[in-house]
């Protein structure tokens, strides 16, 4: 290697970024250290700036000198044995490779320009041109890690079983006494008796109820329908019987959230932990339920991961405090105090899969920052104040469709434990208390290459997110799914009808309820061909991209030659309007087969209507939305949550799951797709990916399966 000084250079792009104490900033370098000046930093980013401008990566060539300055620093610091002139010898080493680098860059831009000199730059210096490559590789590595999504992983989830049996805890009971299965003819019963409703709203809540395809389990709050004594009263003598008055309080609305959503939360951490540490924990059966109980402690070991944020999604209940607080202080989490809570509200019954867009960009910024992070999702929606008592028949259809549930979902970013990883979160925790603990430039550089802000040593070293081994299996190692993409958003807020076709307000006699539109339908379509527009490129294998264009290329052929006749038709002298009507063939679209895309479907349970839409217009057959047709059956339309019943059912192999119809459960490998509407209008898919077989049955679906 040639000790050739290095070549005046001049750097631009990332002037400004400032170091420390050493007192160096790229783009205007001043000496502060006359012993050992930094000299090769100004020759070590002019090779970079030079070779690789052209992908404009100035701000990667900074992070990797800094890194260097930082490692050598954090090698002095934390190693009290190495000789002290460690740190001369490997400066005056890499000054002396960014100095022939230099050379090298500026006889290959020369070779550039003479049109001949490359080759003959190569062979002089081999050395360099290896080192340059190298370089070129880490950069790009860098850049497509950058651009890459960080590994979300779906650990467990639970949704609400509302099923009173003997043998559950007091939690459990508590519940069974707030809320209770409404048979459609209870319901009527029940509308009929509240003595509201005139007589055309009440034959319309029955013409719904009929038509809706709920069943006769789906559950009510009880304050909201007549006991059975009651109902027997009125069932004898209906004039005699007293007028029902249903309870609407905030307070009987905090009451069904908190005796849905703890419960729920509590056998799901309950679960997460006899997977964690299972010497520690007995599991316990209720009588008749196949599923099992929830997992006990034998020892007193705690029974709640530690989760770092809380995202909760209600649309129509918004209380103060906020539910996620509100759940937080039931909970009695031990880290309490750092968790992040947020919640969510108006946002329909897509709400849900907007919640796992947010635990997902929480997520992916704690990969970022090099911590890990536990999110718990709460998806529900609170019928209590929500059953409209008015005579408007668009504001009456939620009465027949909406009924309780809730589902609590555990998402972690924590990756593989293994040495490799071990080792490099034990580095990098080092590295990060160095930084905090030092007050050199070189400090501060490696405490910006580890992402974090300024910070004491002692927070540090009390935080629980390093990237530090954990006791028991990593949570990608429990997990059940991952995250394939993040989740594809839509929303046609913008246009005034789809704003508006799901509106909630008052009638003329003051009455609050939601209102659904006629041109709902239109809408929730408008929404759901926009979404798998994003979605098809996504998922949709090439080998049925291929045959979509070409279904696309050969249909708008057919509909220009059909044109081209009706004009014909149009100037001999037929009538007009009668030539240029749309044919069916004219409307016909054509749809991708989503079959070869996705194994299982979790669409909205929206009602009836809109299963029908989906399947009508994705061409699914009956065995693929069997799951989601015997949620709504089963459960009613349970808002966000809706997906996660639908999830649990495949799970559960209580329905044909899949195309083939085989309810065979979930196997390793299968993607599934989750598909929300809500207001605004919006769209959300989520995709997951198996990651093991998953055939378990939810106890929330054991009364279906028994019978």
């Amino acid at each position: 290697m040639s000790a050739a000084p290095a070549p005046e250079v001049h750097l631009n792009g990332a002037a400004g970024l400032t170091s420390g104490g050493m007192g160096f900033r790229v783009g205007s370098y001043t000496r502060l250290d006359e012993q050992h000046p930094p000299s090769f930093i100004k020759g070590y980013l002019a090779v970079l700036e030079d070779v690789v401008s052209p992908l404009r990566v100035p701000i990667y060539a900074t992070a990797i000198a800094a890194g260097i300055v930082a490692v050598v620093a954090a090698t002095q610091a934390l190693g009290g044995e190495a000789p002290t002139n460690a740190v001369p010898v490997t400066l005056r080493l890499l000054a002396a490779v960014a100095n022939d680098a230099a050379v090298w860059a500026q006889r290959l831009a020369k070779g550039v320009e003479d049109n001949g000199g490359i080759v003959a730059a190569v062979k002089a210096h081999p050395q360099l041109t290896a080192v340059v490559l190298v370089v070129l590789a880490i950069l790009r590595r860098l850049m497509s890690a950058r651009g890459r999504r960080a590994r979300v992983f779906l650990v467990d989830f639970e949704v609400t079983d509302m099923h009173a049996r003997p043998g559950d805890d007091k939690a459990v009971y508590a519940a069974s006494k707030l809320v209770g299965q409404c048979s459609n003819k209870r319901f009527v019963q029940s509308i009929l008796a509240s003595q509201v409703f005139d007589e055309g709203a009440i034959n319309f809540q029955v013409k719904v109820s009929e038509r809706s395809g709920l069943g006769d389990d789906t559950f009510l709050p009880r304050c909201l329908f007549l006991s059975d004594e009651a109902a027997n009263e009125y069932d004898r003598n209906p004039s005699e019987s007293p007028e029902f008055r249903p309870s609407q309080s905030i307070d009987k609305a905090r009451e069904e959230f908190l005796h849905l959503v703890v419960p729920t939360c509590r056998k799901l951490f309950a679960r997460y932990a006899a997977q964690k540490f299972p010497a520690r924990f007995v599991s316990t059966t209720h009588s008749g339920d196949a599923s099992g109980g929830a997992p006990k402690a034998l020892d007193g070991v705690p029974d709640v991961p530690l989760i770092g944020a809380i995202v909760t999604n209600c649309s129509l209940f918004t209380p103060t405090p906020s539910l996620s607080a509100m759940l937080l202080n039931a909970l009695q989490l031990p880290n309490g105090a750092h968790v992040r809570t947020y919640s969510l509200g108006g946002m329909g019954c897509s709400a849900g899969l907007i919640a796992l867009d947010l635990a997902d960009q929480l997520l992916q910024a704690a990969t970022q920052r090099g911590e890990v992070l536990r999110v718990l999702v709460v998806s529900t929606e609170n019928i209590t104040q929500n059953l409209f008592y008015g005579n408007e028949r668009c504001m009456l259809l939620p009465n027949a469709l909406f009924r309780c549930g809730a589902a609590c979902i555990l998402l972690s970013n924590e990756p593989p434990t293994t040495a490799a990883g071990a080792a490099y979160g034990a580095a990098r925790a080092l590295l990060r208390i160095a930084a905090a603990c030092t007050g050199t430039a070189a400090a501060g550089a490696a405490h910006l290459v580890s992402g974090g802000s300024r910070v004491t040593a002692r927070a540090l070293l009390g935080a629980r997110s390093l990237f530090l081994p954990s006791r028991g299996p990593s949570d990608s190692a429990l997990a059940l799914y991952e995250l394939r993409y993040a989740v594809v958003r839509t929303n046609l807020a913008a246009d005034d009808k789809a704003y508006r076709c799901v509106w909630q307000g008052e009638d003329g006699d003051g009455n609050l309820g939601i209102r659904l539109e006629k041109n709902l339908m239109a809408a929730a379509g408008k929404a759901m061909s926009r979404n798998i527009t994003e979605l098809g490129p996504l998922v949709l294998p090439w080998s049925e991209q291929i045959r979509y264009l070409i279904s696309l290329v050969l249909l708008w052929n057919e509909k220009r030659r059909r044109r081209s006749q009706l004009k014909k038709k149009a100037a001999v002298g037929e009538d007009s309007a009668t030539a240029h009507a749309p044919t069916k063939e004219e409307k016909k679209v054509a749809v991708p087969d989503f079959t070869t895309a996705f194994r299982h479907f979790c669409i909205h349970c929206g009602g009836r209507g809109v299963l029908d839409e989906v399947e009508k217009q994705l061409k699914l057959s009956e065995g693929t939305m069997a799951a989601s047709r015997l949620t709504l059956k089963s459960f009613g339309n349970t808002s966000s949550s809706s997906v996660w019943y639908s999830l649990a059912c495949h799970e559960s192999g209580v329905a044909a799951s899949g195309p083939s119809g085989d309810g065979r459960g979930i196997r390793r490998g299968d993607v599934i797709w989750q598909l929300g509407f809500g207001s605004g209008f919006k769209a959300n898919s989520a995709v997951w990916v198996a990651r093991r077989d998953v055939r378990r049955l939810h106890s929330a679906w054991s009364e279906v399966a028994q019978q």
